[in-house]
């Protein structure tokens, strides 16, 4: 049977300190050598690759929550799903007078990611999403309005590293970690999913995985979700499951 794993990063893969806990980069350096199906999906873009950068990936990895992977032999960003211009500039209407702590919008322009206001926003590049952070109260009021938005798709959950702020992550029309999930184990003809994640922009991924399992420190309506408990991602939950399972 051909198995995929998927780890989402931020609090399932990575520590507090946005990194891969010591040893861990080449215990899963071995897995993948052995010939471990493994790659990650998540919410950030243009960071991954390099704080990834020590990984021996085989297989592309899913950015922005679905809109992009990025191909690590080819060092390429590929299979991307854009906001048209005309949606872009409405969701920029519609939330410009709320207030909000970070608003950037991630567009692709020749082979690069990049983080920038509306205001600096190049139009003639493509809008791989937008992401937003404040309080949730200032959350839920943005979602009302982008509720009347057709043609997009948006997230809104808390902050791994934070008591009180939330992200709203908004994607083009249909796109989200399932629905790439779900795409990429039809291309790479998997026969079984199994997924790793901790908040609430993961549970997609339980949607769509044959198995999906949350990390120790998850929130409890992803636990509630998964297939089960395990470690920590101080404690390398995600790799130990993996290391136990292939041993076998």
């Amino acid at each position: 049977m051909k198995v995929l794993y998927v780890s989402d990063l931020d609090g399932t893969l990575l520590n507090k300190n946005v990194e891969i806990n010591p040893n861990s980069t080449e215990r899963l350096n071995r897995l993948i050598d052995k010939g471990i199906n493994f790659t990650v999906s998540t919410g950030r873009g243009k960071s991954v690759p390099n704080i990834l950068k020590d990984i021996n990936f085989k297989l592309p990895i899913m950015l922005l929550n679905g809109a992009v992977n990025y191909d690590f032999t080819k060092k390429k960003f590929i299979d991307k799903e854009t906001i048209p211009t005309d949606k872009a500039l409405e969701i920029i209407d519609k939330i410009k007078n709320y207030d909000y702590k970070t608003f950037e919008i991630q567009t692709i322009d020749e082979n690069q990611i990049i983080r920038t206001s509306s205001i600096s926003w190049n139009k003639k590049s493509d809008c791989l999403g937008f992401n937003m952070l404040n309080s949730n109260e200032n959350m839920l009021k943005v979602s009302k309005e982008l509720e009347k938005i057709d043609g997009i798709n948006f997230f809104i959950h808390k902050r791994v590293y934070s008591e009180n702020e939330w992200y709203c992550d908004i994607t083009p029309k249909n796109v989200s970690k399932a629905s790439r999930l779900k795409k990429f184990k039809e291309q790479y003809r998997f026969d079984k999913v199994i997924a790793f994640g901790d908040s609430e922009n993961d549970l997609p991924l339980a949607s769509v995985a044959d198995e999906f399992y949350a990390v120790e420190n998850a929130v409890e309506i992803v636990k509630k979700n998964s297939t089960g408990v395990i470690e920590s991602c101080y404690e390398n939950g995600v790799i130990n499951f993996i290391e136990k399972k292939t041993n076998k």
